[in-house]
């Protein structure tokens, strides 16, 4: 036979796919001596394309029958991977997929050990690599694209100990948590996402819900403390933007600007967009949207020294980030890392300012300037992005007006 037309055979012009059944597996497989199917085509090079995913399909289930451990596994992934349409469909009297019933047909095929295989790899239970649902948790539960990134790594970081969900155990959390040198906040983080992750995957019977790997593991008494922020001096203010216009770093001193008399993250500054400056009450305002959490989505009024740089932005514009010129490769979430780079640079290499000063130091200053000019803690919360943790405002008060953040905001003011 010409090994071109290997399980090839045609009938009115048609080419059919064939393959002979083992007669060790026939019971399994309805008692039929041979697979056979119409490829819809008379030509043949079509044929063979078409004819080699039907063999492949069907040898699979051959090897199935016989109770082979990776066969099973492979149609068992691949169905739990099917985001084919009508794998949506749910019966409404039981709850079942489509997909899910045709799950059930194959185990039927199967002995019991083999369907206990086939449905811990069909649900996710065993085999599956520790990062699999990964995306669908982050999806889930951290809409922020900042908290979003350091979930990531940190999944992908607790992989290189437990690749697969199967090879999550409590020693292997506390071998782990002993190579850690890193600040106690940092791995403190770090568990909290991986705990988080492994709960959402008990809640969809993902893992074994009587499994708790992460529960009762205390965090090693010798990480060392994370070195607090401290606010910048007026003097160290003044430094910064001093060595910037040395620099003539306009992307830093804009990003530095805009920290001083807002208080704004980072990230924040970062992602801000041309759309982003509104007037609101009649007056001018940064809208910040997507903060790390629910209170740091908020409207701050910008401070009167402030106005000619959003000016000179908005005119300069080059694309929708209010400040344009910041250019990278990656993806616009990334900006803000940049930006936070080139200033540790600038206070380490030129100011040589201690690690307590970074630029997150810019939201200490402002806040400890509000402070300073009287404002009340509810109002510079709401500018600052803070959560009220009082029952009054923090629950029940829609939050303070825009007159009362832009007056609040007008007393923050620099001896430089």
């Amino acid at each position: 036979m010409n090994k071109s037309r290997q399980h090839l055979i045609q009938r009115n012009h048609i080419w059919y796919a064939r393959l002979s059944i083992p007669k060790d597996v026939r019971a399994k497989l309805g008692r039929k001596r041979e697979y056979i199917q119409s490829l819809k085509t008379g030509d043949i090079n079509t044929a063979e394309v078409r004819k080699n995913l039907l063999i492949a399909e069907w040898k699979n289930a051959i090897n199935m029958a016989r109770g082979s451990a990776s066969a099973i596994e492979s149609k068992a992934i691949r169905l739990r991977n099917d985001d084919s349409s009508s794998s949506d469909r749910v019966d409404p009297l039981t709850g079942m997929s489509d997909k899910d019933y045709y799950a059930e047909s194959i185990a039927e095929s199967l002995d019991d050990n083999e369907q206990e295989q086939f449905y811990n790899y069909y649900t996710g239970r065993v085999g599956t690599p520790f990062e699999y649902f990964a995306e669908d948790f982050i999806k889930y539960t951290y809409p922020n694209p900042k908290t979003a990134q350091d979930v990531r790594s940190s999944l992908k970081m607790f992989a290189e100990f437990c690749p697969t969900l199967t090879d999550v155990k409590k020693r292997k959390v506390l071998k782990w948590l002993e190579t850690e040198t890193r600040a106690r906040n940092t791995v403190s983080k770090k568990f909290s996402h991986l705990s988080n992750y492994w709960k959402y995957l008990q809640s969809r019977e993902l893992v074994d819900i009587d499994l708790h790997p992460f529960y009762g593991v205390d965090l090693p008494k010798s990480l060392r403390k994370t070195e607090s922020r401290e606010p910048f001096t007026d003097q160290e203010i003044k430094s910064i933007f001093e060595e910037l216009e040395k620099l003539s770093d306009d992307v830093l001193t804009a990003a530095c600007s805009i920290a001083i008399y807002t208080g704004a993250r980072v990230s924040e500054i970062g992602a801000l967009k041309v759309d982003d400056v509104v007037t609101l009450e009649g007056v001018k305002c940064i809208q910040i949207n997507n903060a790390k959490t629910s209170a740091g989505n908020r409207i701050v009024p910008i401070h009167p020294k402030l106005l000619y740089l959003i000016f000179e932005l908005l005119q300069g514009n080059e694309d929708e980030f209010l400040i344009s010129k910041l250019k990278t490769k990656r993806d616009a979430k990334d900006r803000g890392d940049i930006i936070s780079k080139r200033f540790a640079r600038l206070v380490r290499s030129k100011l040589e300012l201690p690690k307590s000063k970074v630029f997150h130091s810019f939201r200490n200053t402002v806040a400890t300037k509000l402070e300073s000019a009287g404002i009340p803690e509810n109002i510079a919360a709401d500018i600052i992005g803070h959560d009220k943790d009082t029952m009054t405002y923090g629950l029940y008060s829609g939050g303070t007006s825009i007159k009362q953040r832009y007056e609040a905001i007008k007393k923050i003011g620099y001896y430089l």
